[in-house]
């Protein structure tokens, strides 16, 4: 029974998916930077409430929820949800609460309770019973404030070692070394609620575009790995980097230096251009430094008119 029951759901979610993506591409918008048509459905709404500053590309195909039953589509920022006409009426649009699903309502602060004055820089939601401060709320009111976000459902914290803040539809994370100055970013909650929300990665595959449409690089992205977290004073590390771009797809040829500052000297190591994978690794030949020593790596990768800069580090012990 729980076969047969498990195969019903394997078949309806795959003819929602079908249903959901052929009603989604007539008259839609195509992104060539994600290789995803917007559904034109949600193309007005889109425009309306702060267009990609806000949402960022779409990244999956339009589908049907089944755990809703609605049609759905992923921005990298957040989710639309469709609503049929209801009776006598029309139908509409609204984002999913992804702030509210991933964050959770933290505990509620109360005015005056936090140590903040009038010309602190922060303001109290009562509807919600939390501040929202300084640059986020410079941002968070730019953009929009409540009406587009939502309330403040937390105060600002740490996490993956940054600053955030959730809000019932989104969370502002703080990016104090961002080089084009956005240092109030929406975090990509889309992408990752999709994720942990178990949905066939066929959604995201890009949609095949225009012969006379070529995909572009926007951003680069990349994490950095040692082989050897600590070693000893003398020896050959082995540097890696993984380059993708805004949608998260490997980047080839990029061409990355990094800059290794060892106990006697700053050395400069230009990498092999990134391969199809997006990676590039090098050895790292050292010898005699002093025990205790963190040697420290700056990794600068360029693509075109694109840069990005990454840090890692490892130990020398014994």
């Amino acid at each position: 029974m729980r076969k047969i029951v498990r195969l019903l759901l394997i078949i309806g979610t795959i003819f929602g998916v079908l249903i959901g993506t052929a009603l989604a591409q007539e008259g839609g918008r195509f992104y060539h930077e994600s290789g995803h048509t917007l559904d034109s459905r949600f193309v007005e709404f889109f425009d309306s409430h702060g267009g990609l500053e806000i949402w960022g590309y779409p990244i999956s195909k339009s589908f049907i929820d089944s755990s809703s039953g609605r049609i759905v589509q992923y921005m990298l920022n957040g989710r639309f949800e469709y609503h049929p006409a209801p009776p006598g009426g029309e139908p509409f649009v609204t984002p999913s609460l992804l702030g509210e699903f991933l964050g959770g309502w933290g505990t509620p602060v109360e005015a005056g309770q936090l140590p903040v004055g009038p010309d602190s820089g922060c303001r109290y939601y009562p509807e919600s019973q939390h501040y929202v401060c300084h640059a986020f709320l410079a941002f968070y009111e730019a953009h929009g404030g409540p009406a587009q976000f939502g309330y403040p459902i937390s105060e600002f914290g740490i996490e993956n070692g940054r600053i955030v803040q959730y809000f019932q539809g989104f969370r502002l994370d703080w990016h104090p070394d961002a080089l084009d100055g956005r240092t109030v970013q929406v975090a990509p909650l889309g992408r990752i609620h999709f994720e942990r929300s178990g949905f066939d990665p066929d959604l995201l595959r890009p949609d095949p575009p225009d012969e006379r449409i070529q995909y572009r690089v926007l951003e680069l992205h990349l994490s950095t790995s040692v082989w050897q977290p600590v070693m000893g004073s003398s020896g050959e590390q082995q540097l890696y980097v993984v380059v993708r771009d805004q949608n998260f797809r490997p980047v080839q040829d990029v061409v990355v230096t990094a800059r290794v500052l060892l106990a006697d000297e700053l050395r400069t190591v230009v990498m092999p251009a990134t391969d199809e994978n997006g990676i590039a690794q090098r050895p790292l030949a050292f010898t005699e430094q002093p025990a205790g020593t963190f040697v420290l790596i700056e990794y600068t990768a360029v693509f075109g008119e694109l840069i990005s800069v990454a840090r890692d580090s490892f130990r020398i012990w014994w």
